[in-house]
């Protein structure tokens, strides 16, 4: 049939006009949390939990492990703590009640406690199961975690105490300052369990637990005349200070700590000696508590501190918290190079960060003989402890705001409150007023910075001492330099300037997703090492849960705040799990090789992503940026010859010299930059071609092969400045597509370019036989469109099959193969967001025009959706609704709403998926919802989870170690006694009516009373349960039986058809014999 003739058109959607054939749902939902307030990590469990402002707390582990849970009413979370002893979850809300999880389900109620006060801080050990609780009024309550009560073991409040023992001597009305009595912290004894460090706000106190005794009380006093915290610039020089206790962190060896204040100091106290600290100092200056007669001076001379003077410095921020790092660093019990961690001290005007000091080993003497005073500590152990506490070198950790608070990540080692030879580094940052974002950074491990004991230089060999040098060299080389690197946090935690401002799913071949996606490493040396628990999807879904292996490949492209560009797996392929083989990667998963970092790249504007275009089979990427700069990225797969600077070159910039992150896969080639006149929209191919549109209506586009850039040979450029509102018809869209038109039978590659008005054009794109050069043909085919063409609403499909007509490789093969006098025909589909209309052969004749059923909602999103061969057009509006319409007659077939399902469509796919995405305030996003148009026999059921599946092995408690060298016979510090275990620790605090832990959830009740309204309800709860455990075995075993009698009246049916069939034949048989006389 002639190309021009009109023929009968073959209705494309013959198999979704049955409304039954859709099923409308949501497949899965992703939450970002924009509230986190707490966060902490367990490394026996190797689990991370998430409180939130909402009462949320989220549990995260290796692939897949996810828990939620919330506090009563939503109260917020103060406190969070893992407990690795019980395999318990505990938490303190805003209303200071304690409540406890168990973390083998999740899924049972908490055991909610209160206390007469507020709770302040917590303590847990791995090494006994309880809980200290210092509350407001001073007092240190115990909480038995296996019997899930309060333990009689009471401390009173420490610091009364203390004041009541010095009130004789001390008789300063100042010295008891307001809030000196309110504990603000407690810290174990890394070596010896039967010690705590209580910090009140007036100092510290050791206190004896088996002999209910204060072993100590460190009380920070800067006299009169020193700098202390706030420097000479203060008008309290002249008295004497007192500043309140913050935090408090003890040396690994257990011979000193550091305590942090209010005023920005940093005290650093051995535990022998509590009449005077080791050192008091600040961020920049050492023993601010020893008066400095030079600036005391200055200072008296100028009458004291000026407001002006005051100006110019700002104040000191306090010292929020302190940790002290040890590393298995050296041979010495002591322990080698140490890492104090603190947040706070700066002035308000220096930079958002963490401060880590590098502190030397502890390398004190062996202490003399013992003159027989008991008192005080000698003098060349305290050199050697003060020796320690100064810094080799300071590491600064930037952050992007405020913080609030940080977590270490050891590596496995529960001990040492956590602190013991980290991987990684977490901490909790401002991201605007309500909001919050956790940033991770790599924890640099501090070089050795002397040799072990026990080596002798003189006594090595020469080659020895080459292969020595040479070590250290290349370690010096390796590490000097080296800045912490940012760390993969999990997606949950996207937030502030990481949170996801855009959103958009793509789907791909099988082939090209695996080249995308690549061989990644699960988990990657940027992870945090977080691996705890397994998750699988139920195996009573396993049988269709393998269906998914067919189904196609998906990926989301995310846009951050952060000017990054990242890429993950929603393939439901991840989901393939069972009980004996779990998850092995998180769904989404996080593609981070692929990730597009703007900010290393030239540009001087604001960045703000526009829109992000993935070509499906070429795998390049073009970002378009809202100030109107276009930059293409290709994928690193192979070796790729850089581009080649073209002389006279002024349209755009190449790209191949940018310095990247190592490891990243996408990597910059051009950037097309904003000029005089904007641009509106772009489009990009399979083929290496990339179309413009501009603001003045003038289309241009960006061969990739040279690269080079091409423009139509009639078509002018005009000036922003002679463009004037009224006569400018922007491009709002463009097509690329490899067919033919009505007015040219020839199949080749065109681009469709839509202005506002609806005027549009069809470009030909041709290759000139003598250059091998692309060019525009001279010929512009030039139709009236549908006004106002949305981005991504127009379609080019077969008219016969309704496939899409892409500019792919296979197309332009074709296009280059010998002309066909009969080419197959298609449909040129667009849509606004008033309507939509359908052509025959892009200009041809309109086959039929539709205005949206809904005019009250607006239409954002339309696709051409296909489904077991068959071809709609759905369009999405605001309500939210899917409006489905046939092709090519868009007829009107169904409306279903998605109000159970999602707030407002983001993105869709030709499979009928989708995602929705909910809008936080701040205007990133808080919520994406995956929904589908097609939910029969689709499993994205959040997986079973198991927390506990992962658990190390809890080493001994570390024992105590000299102060002196390891030669030294006996141990210095243990006050006399045997070190107490953890069963001896919970034998003194629970007291000796401890209950009988249960074996197990079911509880007998054989010590309760008949009386006992507790043990009757329990009764009454078990017998329940047990009675539904009867009914639901009597059901299974009747469907069984009638499984049992179905199949045996399957048996006999098929059996009586066989005996029919048997006699037929013997009838047959009988006839034929009587015939033949048989």
């Amino acid at each position: 049939m002639p190309f021009g003739e009109k023929h009968v058109l073959t209705d494309l959607s013959t198999g979704q006009r049955d409304p039954d054939h859709w099923e409308i749902g949501r497949l899965r939902t992703v939450e970002y949390f924009l509230d986190t307030r707490v966060l902490t990590y367990e490394p026996t469990l190797s689990l991370l939990a998430v409180g939130t402002a909402s009462g949320l707390i989220c549990v995260v582990g290796g692939p897949g492990v996810e828990s939620l849970v919330q506090t009563p009413d939503g109260s917020p979370v103060k406190i969070l703590q893992l407990a690795a002893s019980t395999d318990k979850l505990l938490s303190v809300d805003e209303r200071d009640r304690l409540h406890i999880w168990n973390l083998k389900d999740l899924t049972e109620p908490p055991k909610s406690t209160r206390f007469d006060h507020a709770i302040n801080a917590v303590m847990l050990s791995p090494s006994h199961t309880h809980v200290f609780l210092a509350l407001q009024s001073g007092e240190i309550r115990t909480y038995d975690l296996l019997c899930l009560k309060k333990s009689p073991y009471v401390i009173p409040n420490l610091w009364n105490m203390f004041q009541t023992k010095i009130a004789s001597s001390v008789a300063d009305p100042l010295h008891a300052l307001p809030g000196c009595n309110i504990p603000v912290d407690l810290v174990a004894h890394p070596r010896d369990l039967n010690l705590i460090f209580v910090a009140f706000g007036g100092g510290v106190v050791l206190y004896d637990l088996s002999s209910r005794n204060i072993l100590r009380a460190y009380e920070l006093v800067i006299p009169a005349g020193a700098p202390g915290g706030g420097g000479y610039h203060q008008a309290e020089v002249l008295t004497h200070r007192w500043p309140s206790v913050t935090s408090v962190s003890i040396h690994p060896a257990g011979h000193f700590f550091a305590v942090g204040y209010a005023d920005g100091c940093v005290a650093f106290w051995a535990v022998e000696d509590e009449d005077q600290p080791l050192m008091v100092r600040t961020s920049t200056d050492m023993d601010v508590n020893v008066i400095n007669g030079e600036e005391l001076e200055n200072f008296l001379q100028n009458g004291g501190p000026s407001e002006e003077r005051g100006t110019n410095l700002s104040e000191r921020q306090p010292i929020y918290r302190v940790a002290w790092c040890g590393f298995p660093n050296s041979s010495d019990p002591r322990g080698g190079v140490t890492a104090l961690v603190f947040l706070g001290g700066d002035r308000r005007n220096d930079p958002c960060r963490l401060t880590v000091y590098t502190m030397p080993a502890l390398e004190s003497p062996e202490p003399p003989a013992s003159s027989g005073s008991k008192t005080g500590l000698h003098a060349s152990i305290r050199k050697a402890m003060r020796l320690s506490v100064i810094p080799l070198e300071t590491t600064y950790y930037l952050s992007s705001g405020s913080v609030y608070d940080f977590v270490l990540f050891p590596k496995s080692n529960p001990h040492f409150s956590g602190c013991w030879d980290p991987a990684a580094l977490l901490f909790l940052t401002a991201a605007s007023s309500d909001s919050r974002m956790v940033e991770a950074r790599q924890f640099l491990s501090p070089k050795m910075m002397s040799p072990l004991p026990g080596t002798d230089a003189q006594n090595s060999s020469e080659h020895g001492d080459v292969i020595h040098e040479l070590s250290a060299t290349l370690e010096d080389m390796t590490l000097s330099g080296k800045e912490p690197l940012p760390m993969h946090v999990p997606s949950k935690l996207y937030s502030g300037l990481g949170g996801v401002s855009y959103a958009q799913l793509l789907t791909l071949q099988r082939g090209m997703h695996d080249v995308l996606v690549g061989q990644q490493p699960v988990p990657g040396d940027a992870d945090l090492p977080i691996a705890g628990g397994s998750a699988w999807i139920d195996d009573k879904r396993l049988s269709e849960l393998r269906l998914s292996r067919s189904h196609p490949r998906r990926i989301l492209i995310t846009c951050h705040c952060d000017l990054t560009v990242r890429f993950h797996d929603v393939s439901p392929q991840l989901l393939i799990s069972s009980s004996t083989s779990p998850l092995q990667k998180n769904y989404p998963f996080a593609i981070h090789d692929l990730t597009i970092d703007l900010s290393c790249l030239p540009l001087s504007s604001a960045l703000e992503v526009a829109t992000v275009q993935l070509a499906p089979e070429s795998l390049e990427c073009i970002v378009l940026l809202k100030s109107g700069d276009l930059l293409v990225y290709r994928l690193n797969t192979t070796q790729v010859n850089p581009p080649i600077e073209i002389e006279g070159n002024k349209e755009f910039v190449l790209l191949g010299n940018i310095a990247l992150r190592p490891g990243t896969r996408y990597h910059p080639f051009l950037m097309l930059p904003r000029s005089n006149v904007s641009l509106t929209c772009c489009a990009l191919s399979d083929i290496g071609f990339v179309g413009i549109g501009y603001i003045d209506g003038s289309v241009a586009v960006i061969d990739l092969r040279g690269p080079s850039l091409l423009r139509p040979q009639r078509q002018k450029r005009q000036s922003k400045l002679l463009v004037r509102n009224q006569d400018a018809d922007p491009v709002v869209s463009l097509t690329w597509t490899v067919s033919a038109v009505s007015m040219d039978a020839q199949l080749a590659v065109r681009l469709i370019a839509s202005h506002e008005s609806g005027s549009t054009e069809v470009f030909k794109i041709i290759r000139d036989s003598e250059s091998s050069l692309y060019n525009f043909a001279q010929d512009v085919t030039r139709i009236e469109g549908l006004p106002n063409v949305m981005q991504g609403g127009s379609f080019v499909i077969d008219s016969q099959k309704g496939t899409a007509w892409r500019a792919d490789r296979s197309r332009f093969a074709a296009s280059l193969q010998t002309r066909d006098n009969n080419p197959a025909r298609c449909f040129w589909v667009t849509a606004s967001a008033k309507g939509a209309r359908c052509m025959l052969d892009i200009s041809g004749e309109r086959i039929s025009k539709v205005e949206w059923n809904s005019k009250k909602n607006k239409v954002g999103h339309v696709q051409v959706i296909e489904k077991n061969n068959s071809h709609v057009l759905v369009a999405f509006n605001d309500k939210p609704e899917a409006m489905v319409y046939s092709l090519p007659y868009l007829e009107h077939l169904h409306t279903f709403s998605l109000a159970n399902v999602c707030e407002n469509v983001m993105s869709v796919d030709e499979t009928g998926d989708f995602i929705a995405a909910r809008r936080h305030e701040s205007g990133v996003l808080d919520q994406i919802v995956f929904g589908t148009l097609f939910k029969t026999r689709r499993v994205y059921d959040n997986p079973l989870v198991d927390l506990t599946s992962f658990h190390r092995e809890i080493p001994p408690y570390p024992q105590p170690v000299s102060v002196g060298p390891p030669s030294l016979l006996g141990s210095w510090f243990r006050y006399g006694k045997p070190i107490m275990t953890g069963e001896q620790l919970d034998v003194l605090l629970a007291g000796p009516d401890r209950p009988i832990p249960p074996p197990n959830l079911t509880q007998t009740l054989q010590d309760t009373t008949s009386d006992d309204r507790s043990g009757v309800m329990k009764t009454m709860e078990n017998a329940r349960d047990g009675v539904y455990n009867r009914l639901n075995d009597a059901l299974a075993e009747r469907g069984e039986m009638l499984g049992n009698i179905e199949q045996r009246i399957d048996s006999l049916q098929q059996g009586s058809k066989d005996m029919v069939a048997q006699a037929k034949r013997l009838a047959t048989e009988q006839s034929a014999r009587r015939w033949f006389g048989f």
